[in-house]
């Protein structure tokens, strides 16, 4: 059985300090790599849940055969959370005894939600009976537009058409589709 023996001379402080600067250079690599990546899940993650709510409001609207909304938890925005739910008053939030169908939870921080809609007087996605989207303006008046998901420098949009059609993009990838 052999025995490793190092020097009694040890490391000089010279060595000691290329070693920290080389563990410095990768770690900081790591982490900006690491950041881009954990952006990159995080916003594909929100961005498609919020679609799912999307396609859940649209099918109980038709199912149930009335106007569905998909609200934001709080006046503060969509980063607080979202709520499908049934807008009795129609005044874009849910009040107390307004039925509520599915809810989220609030966005991890970092994450933003810009919305450009047609309506842009509140936050809120409306879809009535026949799964077409619309503003709180009236039956004839569809709510359209896009909302935009970022982290750092990840991005999705969601685009929401005139007739309900939603369909996510990434907005450095599909220039010219998204």
């Amino acid at each position: 059985m052999r025995i490793l023996v190092l020097s009694a001379r040890g490391i000089s402080l010279f060595e000691l300090l290329v070693v920290l600067v080389i563990t410095a250079v990768l770690a900081t690599l790591a982490m900006s790599g690491g950041r881009a990546s954990l952006d990159r899940v995080r916003v594909t993650t929100v961005s498609t849940e919020f679609r799912a709510a999307l396609a859940f409001a649209r099918a109980a609207a038709i199912r149930r055969g009335e106007r569905v909304d998909l609200l934001p938890l709080t006046p503060a925005g969509w980063q607080t959370g979202w709520q499908v739910a049934i807008d009795l008053n129609n005044n874009q939030r849910v009040d107390a005894g307004e039925p509520i169908l599915r809810s989220s939870l609030a966005l991890p921080p970092g994450i933003q939600v810009i919305p450009s809609l047609s309506d842009s007087a509140h936050d809120y996605l409306a879809f009535d009976a026949s799964g077409r989207p619309r503003s709180a303006h009236g039956a004839s008046q569809p709510q359209f537009g896009s909302l935009l998901f970022r982290a750092g420098d990840e991005r999705r949009k969601l685009v929401i058409g005139f007739l309900g059609r939603v369909r996510l993009c990434d907005p450095d990838r599909d220039r010219s589709a998204c």
